[in-house]
Parts: C-alpha cells; sequence; structure tokens
C-alpha cells in the first residue's frame, strides 16, 4: 500500500561519515553480500538545514545506505550535500499520479481520471479525501510528469529519482483495510475503477474496435487491462530515459508483488525499465501473518529474474521490536537485496537500538 496518509501516522549520535552500510550474510549462507538498508525522510520542504543534518547523521551511524527523500528541487539542493558529505546515496522521492492539491493540474480538470461510473477524482475522491489521479495516457499529462522528474534529475549531485503513487487507484484495497472503509471488494466496483475518460476509450477503441463501456463487465476483459498496464508501464518507461540521459538512477515504490500490483492497481512493476525496486510488502495490509514478508519477496525476486536489486518496503508503524528483528530475517530469507523503512517518523531509539545491534 502507499505510504503517508493512508493509515494515519499513529537529533541524535555524531557524524561518522567513514561508517560501513550493515553487512549480514545472505540467505544461502555461500556468501557474504552487502544487504543495504533504506528509509523514506518526508516533510522536506518544513525541515532546517539543521534538522536535516542531525537525521541524515543519524541514519548514517546506524548503518543506513540510501535515503528516499521528500522535497522540491530547492529542499534537494540543501539535502544532497548533507548526504554526499556523510556517504549516504540519496533519492528524491516524487508522487507520479495521485497529485493531490496541485495547482498546474487543477487549472487543467480534463487531465484527471474518470471512473467507470463517470466521476473525474478531481471532483469525487474515491476512499479518501486526497485522492486526486490523472490520467496516464493523456500527453499532455505524461508531458508534464516527464517534465518535473526532469528538473528533479537534474539536481548536481543527487544519485537517482524515486517514484511513488506510479499506478491508478486502488481499484480493489488490499484485505486488511476493508473494514476501515466499510467495504467487501470481492469484484471490482465502478467507482474505484478507473480510467473511462475519453482518451483512454478512444485510444483503446482505436487499437482493439471496441469501447470498454459497451462491455457487459469490462473488470472481465483482458485487453482493457492491459491496455492500462501498458499505459502505466510506457510512462514509467519515458520517465526512464530522461532520468538515465542525466546520469540518475531510477526507482519506484510499488505493490507487494507483481500479481497483486496487476490486480490491484494495474503495476505491472516486473516489465519497467528500472534500476531497483522497493515492493511495499506490508503484511497487515493484507490481512496476512508476517511470513508474507519472505513468500511476497522471493515472488519479486523470481519474477525479476535477477534483473534488478529488490529492497523490500516495511511499514514501522505500530511494530515491536521483536517485529522488526522478524522483519529482516523475513526479507533476507526471501533474498532480497535490502530492506527499506517507512518512515523516519516511526524510528524510536527502540528500533534505532535493533538496527545498531546488528551492526556488531
Amino acid at each position: 500500500m502507499d505510504k503517508r496518509k493512508f493509515i494515519k501516522q499513529v537529533g541524535l549520535g555524531s557524524a561518522a561519515i567513514m561508517a560501513s552500510p550493515l553487512i549480514f550474510t545472505s540467505c544461502d549462507n555461500s556468501k557474504e553480500e552487502d544487504f543495504k538498508l533504506w528509509m523514506w525522510v518526508g516533510n522536506g520542504a518544513n525541515k532546517t538545514e539543521t534538522e536535516w543534518r542531525t537525521q541524515l547523521t543519524r541514519l548514517k551511524d546506524l548503518g543506513f545506505y540510501g535515503v528516499l527523500a521528500g522535497g522540491g528541487v530547492e529542499t534537494l539542493n540543501m539535502t544532497v550535500p548533507i548526504a554526499k558529505s556523510l556517504g549516504l546515496e540519496i533519492h528524491s522521492w516524487q508522487w507520479v499520479m495521485n497529485r493531490p492539491g496541485n495547482k498546474e493540474a487543477m487549472a487543467h480538470p480534463d487531465w484527471y481520471a474518470v471512473s467507470r461510473d463517470g466521476n473525474s477524482s478531481l471532483d469525487v475522491n474515491p476512499y479518501v479525501g486526497y485522492y486526486q489521479w490523472l490520467c496516464p495516457s493523456k500527453p499532455e499529462v505524461q508531458d508534464y510528469i516527464i517534465k518535473g522528474m526532469i528538473d528533479i534529475a537534474e539536481v548536481e549531485g543527487l544519485n537517482g529519482v524515486q517514484l511513488d503513487y506510479v499506478r491508478y487507484c486502488d481499484v480493489i484495497l488490499p484485505r486488511g483495510l476493508w473494514e476501515k472503509y466499510d467495504l467487501v471488494q470481492d469484484h471490482e466496483m465502478p467507482e474505484y475503477d478507473f480510467c473511462y475518460c475519453d482518451t483512454c476509450r478512444g485510444k483503446f477503441k482505436a487499437e482493439q474496435g471496441y469501447d470498454p463501456l459497451d462491455l457487459d463487465d469490462p473488470s472481465q476483459d483482458k485487453k482493457w487491462l492491459q491496455f492500462r498496464y501498458d499505459s502505466i508501464t510506457n510512462l514509467v518507461n519515458r520517465i526512464a530515459i530522461e532520468v538515465h540521459k542525466r546520469n540518475k538512477k531510477l526507482s519506484a515504490s510499488v505493490f507487494a508483488t507483481p500479481n497483486l500490483a496487476r490486480k490491484y492497481v494495474r503495476q505491472a512493476w516486473d516489465e519497467w525499465d528500472l534500476d531497483f525496486v522497493f515492493p511495499m510488502i506490508y503484511y497487515q495490509f493484507y490481512a496476512e501473518e508476517i511470513d508474507f514478508i519472505r513468500t511476497g519477496t522471493q515472488e519479486g525476486v523470481d519474477a525479476l529474474k535477477g534483473s534488478k536489486p529488490l529492497y523490500t518496503a516495511q511499514y514501522l508503524s505500530e511494530k515491536t521490536t521483536e517485529d522488526v528483528e522478524v522483519m529482516i530475517e523475513k526479507v533476507k530469507a526471501g533474498g532480497a537485496n535490502g530492506i527499506a523503512f517507512y518512515d523516519y517518523g516511526l524510528l524510536n531509539e527502540e528500533k534505532a537500538a535493533v538496527l545498531e545491534a546488528l551492526k556488531k
């Protein structure tokens, strides 16, 4: 599940510039390899340079390899030099298709995705008030998004761009969230099924010869599903071209496994031109036991076939220190290259002590 607001979220250390990332034994015990730690750090524009330095120094001291930092170009111009001085990788955390309150997008109401029952997500927000989804099929939307990513990728010293909300609205929520929204989503409901704007339907009809709205049940049409997988994939791959031209890396936070990502949000992330990927295997959202971290990680690793590193993302809210230890064990057992935690504000001293102990 996406981070930040979907479930309401319920300066330390001295500089250690030469500290190395945590080293763990690989799951097959055949060799030792770097198991990298990543952390999302948000509220970028609301922090002072001193606050950023304190937080990034703490992460370096704990053995973190990289940060996925919130904020735009102005914030990055402040945070990138700090991260580089500490020897941390820093990637800019950017929302893609969900653009709540975006002034430029709101000046173009036709940019927004339209549900199967005919409502624009600008006017009728599915699930929560900050869900305002753009349509990935519109050329003007693609150009707007890509230009923004180019501006980020041109920040000097930045290591890469990390894409979030790079998908459609959740047509089905993970099972663990149904009660929160008083829903039983055992099928695709029209009000959460996107996008049926004139652009999407027109392009699809030109390719396949029929309008998805003419079908009795568009949710079962494989060609219509594939059209939407491809709409997101093509946008990601266009972003990749521009980011790579600027010698930056591209990654994305995605739904837990390739199969679930296709089913819930039209993400075919195992086909994207990424340098690495962060599957959000938040087991409680899926009403699963903690071993889902291992099995979900393994599914993603198998799908990628060694083409790129995979870092399993974990949500720190309501987790005990024992949970954190088990989460790391399960991620390793699934064959991931590391773990990413959401987010810095949830890294209390008890959880930090777990990481500190593992470093020894």
